[in-house]
């Protein structure tokens, strides 16, 4: 992580907008926010914090609109009248974001945004930069199993064999645009938007970020029924492309892969 005082403004953007999904995060919106404000003004001159409150039954979506007051201009906040699921909320931050560049957080701060300082020059020779978890701290046995089983399923049957498909990923907007994913999985819908990024000719790189484990709330991205959805899409997605419904991108692109590791 660069130091604050020697941290530089990104040069060549205008804006970014960081999406905070939120169901049920009454006990960490506030903390999440303030935090996500603290990294965000000395580094941008504008950015946008789009929270997406996805149905929740406690006092999120109340505090989302708090926030807004409280840092007007900086926030947005879209809110479902049921719960959609974590797919959607991202399906729908990609489409409605403002900012020129997009990455995702969630409200129990995984990411630390002070790392766009690692992520955002990666950005001069890539169009997504896809940190990587540097450890899997929190992860109980069964989520670490079934975290690497879900990544040595991906490596398999698709390209680019990256070390890290949902964690978090830093996106120029127009890569959402043309790379729009048919899923709303939770786990499966950053992998297929990369994956269709990667058909594209999108240039895509790798950064090793730390990854904070949730310390209050409760995290609802392991459940089986979600696991299997993910499988049934991934599988459906793999099939399509198999029988040819969805080729390959054919004609020249202006955009040329990376070579990955």
């Amino acid at each position: 992580m660069v130091d604050l005082a020697q941290a530089e403004k990104p040069a060549g953007y205008k804006s970014i907008t960081v999406l905070f999904p939120a169901y049920n995060e009454e006990q960490c919106i506030r903390g999440a926010i303030h935090r996500a404000m603290d990294a965000m003004l000395p580094r941008f001159d504008a950015f946008e914090l789009l929270i997406i409150n996805d149905g929740s039954e406690d006092k999120t979506g109340e505090i989302a609109e708090e926030l807004a007051k409280t840092y007007p201009g900086r926030i947005t906040v879209l809110h479902h009248k049921r719960n959609l699921g974590l797919g959607e909320s991202l399906y729908q931050g990609y489409e409605c974001a403002s900012g020129e560049l997009v990455i995702q957080n969630a409200m129990d701060s995984p990411l630390d945004l002070r790392d766009l300082d690692v992520m955002m020059p990666l950005l001069a020779d890539a169009d997504i930069v896809v940190a990587v978890r540097k450890s899997h701290a929190g992860y109980s046995r069964y989520r670490l199993l079934t975290s690497k089983v879900n990544r040595a399923l991906l490596r398999f049957l698709f390209q680019p064999r990256l070390r890290d498909y949902n964690y978090t990923q830093l996106y120029r907007k127009e890569v959402l645009q043309a790379a729009r994913p048919t899923s709303r999985n939770t786990i499966f819908i950053a992998p297929e938007v990369l994956i269709r990024s990667h058909e594209l000719g999108f240039r895509i790189k790798e950064v090793d970020i730390e990854y904070h484990p949730r310390l209050a709330g409760k995290a609802t991205s392991g459940k089986p029924s979600l696991i299997i959805r993910s499988l049934v899409d991934m599988f459906a997605f793999w099939i399509r492309r198999s029988l040819g419904r969805h080729a390959r991108i054919e004609q020249p692109s202006r955009y040329s892969s990376v070579p990955l590791r």
